[in-house]
């Protein structure tokens, strides 16, 4: 009698988990360098599984997800996935929640979703992300509306080379502002009673634009300058999952065919908000 107790007691633990085991999600990505050509000249960039930006990833609450990494660089990366609830140690910041992914070589994150909305993950090394390593991560809701979903990743393109820029930045190096038009002469500051913060501005060696204040050759919508849904016809209602994969651009977005409604943000719903251009 104890024996038949014990089976079926066993049977139905087992069959308690199964019915409850959370659904492991993997994903493979390939991290190598490639040449790219936004604005008419080749540069070197980064692409994962052959494209830039990389993969989205989609998962549903309740996952596990299984990323594995495998490096081809000849230098070190790792992923950060922003704004996710996770265990310390797959954060992606390295040399603080992980050592670095070395060169020729594959790291694991496994962590399980518990959150849902739209978000990024990136590289955390060096100036990676700024030259294709970003891609949108979508977390869906165990009941998602069944609407057509479009990721979206605006980003921008510097011909420049990123270690290039970032010198510059801390050299207070006008040209980016030449290029931009935003240079304020003594002259202007005088005018418009500005004397006393452009002296200590140039004291501290601050330019007229401190944020922003990259020039970039392109703007990026899901890695190229323009980018149509033609599969789409006037009253569809479609989603739009959007992430700003930018290293330092605010985007201003407008939509021309009607209302748009904003029903989340930051991976937060919000009471929709509806906007009319």
């Amino acid at each position: 009698m104890k024996k038949i107790i014990f089976t079926i007691g066993f049977i139905s633990a087992t069959f308690f988990q199964m019915l409850f085991a959370q659904k492991i999600v993997r994903y493979d990505l390939y991290v190598r360098d490639t040449i790219v050509n936004v604005t008419g000249k080749a540069k070197q960039a980064i692409a994962v599984n052959g494209q830039i930006p990389m993969p989205t990833l989609t998962f549903t609450g309740g996952d596990t997800a299984e990323i594995y990494v495998h490096n081809e660089l000849n230098e070190e990366t790792s992923l950060h996935w922003h704004g996710i609830f996770l265990p310390n140690q797959y954060d992606g910041v390295p040399n603080l929640t992980q050592m670095p992914i070395k060169a020729h070589s594959t790291h694991l994150y496994r962590f399980p979703i518990i959150q849902h909305g739209t978000h990024w993950y990136h590289s955390h090394t060096g100036l990676q992300e700024q030259i294709g390593m970003y891609g949108s991560l979508i977390l869906n809701k165990k009941e998602e509306p069944k609407i057509p979903t479009i990721p979206i990743v605006l980003s921008e393109w510097t011909d420049i080379k990123p270690e290039n820029a970032h010198r510059m930045l801390h050299n207070a190096n006008d040209w980016f502002a030449i290029k931009k038009g935003t240079t304020q002469s003594y002259t202007e500051a005088i005018k418009q009673g500005y004397f006393k913060t452009k002296v200590v501005n140039e004291w501290k060696r601050m330019n007229a634009m401190d944020v922003s204040d990259v020039y970039y050759n392109a703007f990026l919508i899901n890695g190229k300058r323009e980018n149509q849904l033609s599969q789409f016809k006037a009253g569809d209602k479609v989603k739009l999952r959007i992430s700003n994969g930018g290293a330092s651009t605010y985007f201003w977005l407008t939509y021309s065919g009607g209302k748009m409604s904003v029903v989340a943000n930051d991976g937060n719903d919000v009471e929709p908000i509806e906007l009319i251009d």
